[in-house]
């Protein structure tokens, strides 16, 4: 699903690219943009491939935080973007986030959805940074290049997964309708980021866009009727909570 999701995504920038016919792209923000992608395929293809495990929440709670707290620390080492105190009590409120969730595997939450989280979490954030580089050449083929990229390695994941035959096609095509639409949400959401950051910093932008873990905690609870143990749902609140401090600073 993820990777018919990233070709769905790639397919509508490539039309966008032969309707508005850019101007032909910087090799270097190509090659920026398809390190972003990589970063980003890696942290899509973890993200899923830990939800899928269940415990939603906090898997997406876990992945925001590095969505956030990467690029405000790149911000504030690199850029010398000032963080509030408000911002470091998100940081360290998302650090304690994930202590605690290293806990919850005392309470029946897999680590290995744990792991997964951690390794989207790292991707994203690094995905954020990258693509911010590259959207200062041009935004579109910034997108093109990123896409491109985490298609052909999430796709490559997949076969190798079907060729060993840990993948299940089961009610693949059923699913076809919800991978279209969320490779069109993805691809929407990437395009919104890179505008966002010509009028904000990387941080505030990628601080913003991480909150997305609100949502599908609450589609989780809602949808899927996902409880969560105590200590699981504590992690869950101190990400979340991290995430809108180092969001609104």
């Amino acid at each position: 699903m993820a990777a018919g999701a990233q070709v769905v995504g790639l397919t509508l920038l490539l039309a966008a690219v032969v309707v508005t016919q850019p101007a032909a792209p910087d090799a270097g923000a190509l090659a920026y943009g398809a390190l972003a992608g990589l970063f980003g395929g890696l942290a899509l293809a973890a993200l899923y491939a830990g939800l899928a495990l269940g415990s939603m929440g906090l898997v997406a709670a876990l992945s925001g935080v590095g969505s956030v707290a990467i690029p405000a620390a790149v911000g504030a080492l690199l850029f010398a973007q000032h963080l509030t105190t408000g911002q470091w009590l998100g940081v360290a409120a998302a650090a304690s986030a994930g202590l605690l969730a290293s806990w919850t595997t005392t309470q029946g939450v897999s680590a290995r959805a744990i792991q997964l989280a951690v390794v989207a979490a790292v991707g994203f954030g690094t995905w954020f940074v990258l693509l911010d580089v590259a959207a200062e050449q041009h935004e579109l083929w910034a997108l093109v290049a990123s896409r491109g990229a985490a298609s052909i390695l999430v796709g490559t994941i997949a076969l190798t997964l079907a060729r060993r035959g840990t993948l299940t096609t089961r009610g693949q095509r059923a699913a076809l309708p919800a991978v279209a639409l969320a490779g069109v949400l993805d691809v929407t959401g990437n395009a919104a980021f890179v505008l966002a950051t010509t009028t904000v910093p990387v941080g505030i932008a990628a601080a913003l866009s991480g909150l997305y873990p609100v949502a599908t905690m609450l589609l989780s609870w809602v949808v899927l009727r996902d409880r969560l143990p105590p200590l699981a749902l504590g992690a869950v609140l101190l990400a979340v909570g991290g995430t809108v401090l180092i969001s609104i600073g």
